[in-house]
């Protein structure tokens, strides 16, 4: 490599301190230029070779790679814990079908009392004044699920009923926990206004 850098060196001085003549050249010349080429061209492919063997050689002497595992302790996967699915029941339904018939969103009827639906609880109970707990006593689910099935069997008196209330359907909690209150487990008699066509009637 240094040698191929003093024979470009040498050439280039020698171009640049010889002084630019007419160039007229016979065969001794030729010859000359001839020879010089070949030593100049030998001595450059034979650095070019030896650098390749030198890569070569430096190449083997580096050490192989050698992989090394190492062996890792086995663990077994950790343990997930699934929360068991909330048992759909009957009584969840009614509690659905109640919450969501008085307006209080309980999602779809599954059965299932999860979270949706005691958010409904607990706003129906706030709505009836009772502490919003989520969970009903059973005095809160008798209420409830009573009221639902009495509206639902109480046809055109449940729409008058709506009617007459302020909070509509959500009035009828308190209509029927007012009767309940007062002991009374009958239907009342609803008294409209007397017409010219009829003096009275009531509504079953």
């Amino acid at each position: 490599m240094l040698s191929k850098t003093l024979i470009s060196a040498a050439i280039a001085a020698s171009l640049a301190l010889v002084p630019a003549t007419r160039a007229a050249a016979d065969s001794k010349d030729f010859i000359a230029g001839a020879l010089l080429g070949g030593i100049g061209g030998a001595i450059i492919n034979n650095e070019v070779r030896k650098n390749k063997e030198r890569q070569a050689a430096r190449s083997r002497a580096v050490a192989p790679r050698t992989t090394t595992t190492t062996q890792r302790a086995y663990r077994a996967p950790a343990q997930k814990t699934y929360r068991p699915s909330i048992p759909a029941t009957p009584e969840g339904r009614e509690i659905q079908s109640s919450l969501n018939y008085f307006g209080f969103d309980a999602g779809s009827i599954d059965g299932k009392v999860g979270s949706r639906t005691r958010d409904a609880i607990a706003d129906f109970q706030r709505y009836m004044g009772y502490e919003g707990t989520g969970t009903l006593t059973s005095f809160q689910q008798h209420l409830l699920t009573s009221a639902y099935f009495r509206a639902e069997a109480g046809g055109n008196r449940t729409f008058q009923d709506i009617a007459s209330h302020p909070d509509g359907t959500r009035g009828l909690l308190k209509i029927y926990r007012d009767d309940l209150a007062a002991g009374s487990t009958r239907e009342r008699t609803l008294r409209p206004e007397p017409s010219a066509s009829s003096s009275s009637f009531t509504d079953l």
